[in-house]
């Protein structure tokens, strides 16, 4: 680059150094101290009457020995870090208009006067080499210095704060993680809405402060209302015909004055006139003062359940009446039955068959047997109707105790066959009804003497003990005749169910104690062989000791 004789004189010479005398006198006049001589007062005053007066200094490209090479690097250099200096505050100030949030805005506007007044001082550097303003020059860096020493000792109080802000990276790592998050919750959210649609169960909320109501989107499905519809205009009792609407009307009052929850079932008339059953559930909302801020809930479709729940109710209200009518049927048929029989057991015992022919006397003795079979029948019908009747209570039975007792009432009958009782139990007792355990005993013991093998001493063993389930057993094994289970299995416990015609057998013992064991909840089971006795197994339905 170069510049003609007219325009930069003092450029055409060789790069030789210049001396004093070339910058003028005012050069001279400065290093011979003259105007440093003045007072202080009169610099000052001086100074600043002549802050933008430039003809007490000469331009720069005239003070020293510039090539121009050397002083364009200077003025282009200047100017390139103003520039910079000057876009960086307009960046800033862009960033603070918008975003309302930054954080530190007073250290910002320090740094952004600092960084402009930096480049003032770099421009002003530049315009020196046409216009020597140095006064202004002086006073703009002054100002920098000021800003710079404020800068500096704001930055230094705000700077274990500045530690404390998160990385770039953190902030990258949390914000993955609310990502994620955020999945996990629109994924609960969609989860929570989906079973709440598919159970029919909604949630609501009053805000008593505001008096404004929010409802899920299945309260809306519940109560047919479009979901853009607004909640606040309706009474929400006015869903509910009475007595509901009083009912729910008091539940509120209550939960607002005494703080109490309510869950009721009413009935409600939909958006579209549908009357479907609900189930309606609150609570109240404390804030920190103890007040009632809110009520929330939760509001059910029960319509389906209620139905079927009220089907069923009447069905069993008609079974029960059934069952009433039933039993007194079977009551005064058996007691007006009996009362016959009775008649005619006590007249054929009054007949005298010595005095009438062979052939009447054979009919009368055949008569006979036939009504005391038939009384034989009704009481051992009235006795299963009474146990399947009968409301027991239980206690905790000691099964030694029991088979002492029972065995003791038949020890006579036991002498006479030699026969042998042995007891093994694991468990002591067990909670079942005292009666009905007395009548299990006496049963399984009659059943084996009864049954007993004539070749052999009969040999009854009673224990009990608890199975792989933790449940009690009582088993009773005996080695007598035993039964086929494969032709008789499936009656062995049914009434009058008798397996050797040949022995005086009705077949209700058995059938009696396995009503009373599963009305207590328990079951009987048996394990026979022909020739090999049998083993019956009463499973209780508790697991005490």
């Amino acid at each position: 680059m170069s510049f003609s004789a007219s325009t930069q004189p003092v450029l055409l010479h060789t790069n030789t150094s210049i001396s004093p005398s070339t910058c003028g006198p005012l050069c001279q006049s400065r290093q011979a101290g003259t105007g440093a001589a003045q007072p202080v007062a009169q610099q000052i005053t001086d100074f600043f009457s002549k802050l933008f007066d430039t003809h007490d200094f000469p331009a720069r490209w005239h003070c020293g020995n510039w090539t121009d090479f050397h002083g364009w690097l200077y003025i282009l250099s200047d100017l390139g870090i103003w520039a910079a200096y000057f876009a960086i505050p307009i960046l800033l100030v862009r960033l603070i208009i918008r975003r309302k949030d930054v954080p530190f805005q007073g250290i910002t506007l320090l740094f952004l006067a600092f960084v402009l007044l930096c480049g003032l001082t770099h421009l002003i550097d530049a315009v020196i080499f046409w216009w020597p303003a140095y006064r202004l020059s002086a006073i703009l860096r002054l100002a920098t210095a000021i800003v710079s020493v404020f800068a500096a000792y704001a930055l230094n109080r705000v700077f274990p704060l500045l530690l404390n802000l998160r990385s770039v990276k953190d902030l990258k790592i949390e914000i993955a993680k609310r990502k994620r998050t955020e999945e996990r919750l629109l994924a609960s959210e969609f989860l929570l809405t989906e079973a709440g649609r598919i159970a029919c169960v909604g949630g609501w909320e009053w805000d008593v402060v505001t008096g404004k109501r929010s409802w899920s989107k299945t309260v809306y499905d519940i109560l047919e209302v479009p979901t853009d519809a607004d909640v606040n205009i309706k009474n929400v009792f006015s869903y509910y015909p009475e007595p509901y609407n009083h009912l729910l009307s008091q539940a509120v009052e209550n939960a607002l004055e005494n703080g109490c929850k309510w869950d009721l079932e009413a009935i409600a008339i939909t958006a579209q006139n549908k009357t479907l059953w609900i189930r309606h559930i609150g609570e109240p909302v404390y804030n920190q003062q103890g007040k009632v801020v809110k009520l929330r809930g939760t509001l059910m479709d029960i319509d389906q359940y209620k139905k079927h729940e009220l089907e069923l109710s009447r069905a069993l209200k008609a079974t029960q009446e059934k069952t009433r009518q039933l039993q007194n049927f079977s009551y005064v048929l058996s007691h007006n039955i009996r009362n016959h029989t009775s008649n005619l057991s006590a007249l054929a015992e009054m007949i005298e068959v010595d005095h009438i022919d062979h052939d009447n006397k054979d009919l009368m003795l055949k008569s006979k047997r036939v009504t005391q079979a038939l009384t034989i029948t009704l009481d051992d019908l009235a006795n299963v109707m009474e146990a399947q009747e009968q409301s027991i209570s239980q206690e905790l039975v000691s099964f030694a105790t029991v088979a002492d007792q029972v065995t003791e009432a038949q020890n006579f009958q036991l002498q006479q066959i030699q026969a042998e009782v042995m007891q093994h139990f694991e468990v002591p007792a067990v909670y079942f009804s005292q009666l009905y355990m007395n009548s299990i005993f006496q049963h399984l013991l009659s059943n084996a003497i009864r049954y007993r093998d004539p070749a052999k001493n009969l040999q009854v063993q009673f224990r009990s003990y608890r199975n792989e389930d933790g449940r009690i057993v009582l088993e009773c094994q005996d080695n007598g005749l035993g039964m086929d289970l494969e032709l008789y299995g499936h009656k062995v416990f049914g009434l009058y169910a008798t397996f050797h015609p040949s022995l005086s057998a009705r077949g209700v013992g058995l059938y009696l104690i396995k009503t009373q064991i599963e009305s207590q909840g328990g079951q009987i089971t048996v394990d026979s062989q022909p020739g090999n006795g049998s083993t019956f197994r009463v499973v209780f339905n508790t697991q005490e000791n």
